[in-house]
């Protein structure tokens, strides 16, 4: 016993002045990292050895971060999967309640009298808000508006902000001549802000503005 581990206990030596870390001996000889540690405490490496092992630790603490970043990628997209899932179907009254629950959200109650109006730069929430105007609102194609509000120095970008926005809501692009330039506003998004406005509205904008109430009402 006492010679395989004065053996061990030489490879371990030989592979230190080689320049190997503890946890590459370890591997190489089968010993606790301990051991290892005890048996080379007083080898001297040389700087380009030094050298050698730190950029060994930031290579490999990289590749270990780059692995958790993958996993819990991978995990994200699997829990997003399975969520979606989930949804199958979207009855007519858990519909009419999401376009209720967006447009309080929004802070559009407050403009009873200019009607129905709903701004967003995220096309998942216009489109939502337009199949909720078709669907629960009963509003007919032909009773909307678009405006496209851009910030500061996107003059340049208007045109293909219309072409978007009328791919979004499959809608024509002459419907989205109505664009409004920011003075002095830095907007983060490429394609500006679509603003939905829906003629001659205010009534359907007392109703919804109802809806909230008794929603809150619920709440109390």
């Amino acid at each position: 016993m006492q010679h395989i581990i004065r053996y061990k206990k030489g490879i371990a030596i030989e592979l230190r002045k080689k320049g190997m870390s503890y946890l590459e001996i370890q591997n190489a000889i089968n010993v606790p990292k301990s051991t290892v540690a005890f048996w080379i405490k007083d080898i001297k490496l040389t700087e380009p050895q030094i050298q050698k092992l730190k950029n060994n630790r930031i290579a490999s603490a990289k590749r270990n971060s780059q692995k958790r970043i993958f996993k819990i990628k991978k995990e994200t997209e699997e829990i997003k999967f399975s969520s979606s899932k989930a949804v199958s179907q979207i009855s007519k009254r858990e519909l009419w309640l999401m376009g209720i629950i967006l447009y309080w959200k929004a802070g559009n109650e407050s403009n009873l009298k200019k009607g129905v109006q709903f701004s967003s730069s995220d096309p998942h929430l216009i489109k939502l808000f337009l199949r909720w105007l078709k669907e629960a609102g009963k509003i007919e194609n032909e009773e909307i508006i678009f405006d496209i509000l851009m910030g500061n120095g996107k003059k340049e970008k208007a045109k293909n902000a219309a072409k978007y926005w009328s791919q979004i809501t499959n809608f024509p692009e002459r419907n989205f001549n109505h664009i409004y330039f920011q003075k002095g506003k830095v907007l983060k998004t490429q394609f500006g802000i679509l603003r939905i406005r829906v003629r001659a509205s205010s009534m359907l904008a007392r109703q919804i503005f109802g809806w909230i109430r008794g929603i809150q009402e619920f709440y109390r």
